[in-house]
């Protein structure tokens, strides 16, 4: 029976594994389904894998990727594939889960890896409720629609004490702090995590009251978003 493994990579800048754990179990791959070749050559250089790297087998799986069906023929030929993200956990906030859905489809055992997420690191990270939580992911860019889908997700928070988890593209970063700051009430708590597992990595959780005393400049730094309660 053919594996697909989903490979957790580091979220630091520099390509260090540290926290990467299972390796093992994938010393023997040939075949990865990657999000972008260049990046997941620097990772798998580093699992210092039985196959030497010019001779591996590498397809990307992107928003450019039609035929996903093609991408799992390795699996159904019965070959165990990898699954690789450009940062952090597979299928996470990452186009890969339609192949790991396609695999389930095809009864093809999955298997995951341990390893880091800028999710949950930020979420353990902000004092924020970690036994009820959401992961909404991108708010919509428009101004209206996002202000409104700020309102619904305070909603959650104030009625269910229920920590709201969103992502942005890094260079609208500083737009959509000014619309949590601009949107929620002052008591609700934002936390802003920034850049982990790197040497500049920042966690700072205060209420909209604080944050407007003095916004910081977080443009083009990966950053993770979190709305909760600060009581």
């Amino acid at each position: 029976m053919a594996y697909l493994f989903l490979i957790p990579t580091t979220l630091a800048n520099d390509i260090d594994h540290a926290g990467i754990t299972q390796t093992e179990k994938i010393k023997h791959l040939q075949y990865f389904i990657v999000e972008t070749a260049k990046t997941a050559r620097a990772h798998l250089k580093q699992l210092h894998l039985d196959t030497p790297l010019q001779q591996l087998n590498i397809s990307e799986l992107n928003k450019h990727s039609h035929d996903i069906a093609q991408l799992i023929k390795p699996l159904l030929d019965g070959q165990d594939v990898g699954l690789i993200s450009d940062c952090g956990m597979p299928a996470i906030a990452d186009p890969g889960s339609k192949v790991v859905r396609l695999a389930h489809k095809h009864q093809i055992q999955v298997c995951p890896l341990a390893g880091p997420s800028s999710l949950m690191m930020a979420l353990m990270a902000s004092g924020m409720n970690g036994q009820s939580f959401a992961f909404t992911g991108y708010l919509p860019i428009d101004n209206i629609d996002r202000k409104k889908q700020i309102k619904r997700l305070e909603e959650l928070v104030l009625k269910y004490d229920q920590s709201q988890i969103v992502i942005e593209t890094p260079f609208r970063n500083n737009q959509l702090l000014q619309s949590l700051v601009e949107t929620l009430a002052p008591q609700v708590c934002i936390s802003i995590s920034t850049n982990l597992m790197n040497k500049n990595e920042c966690v700072i959780s205060k209420n909209v009251s604080e944050w407007k005393k003095k916004l910081p400049d977080i443009n083009k730094q990966e950053a993770v978003f979190i709305i909760g309660n600060c009581s």
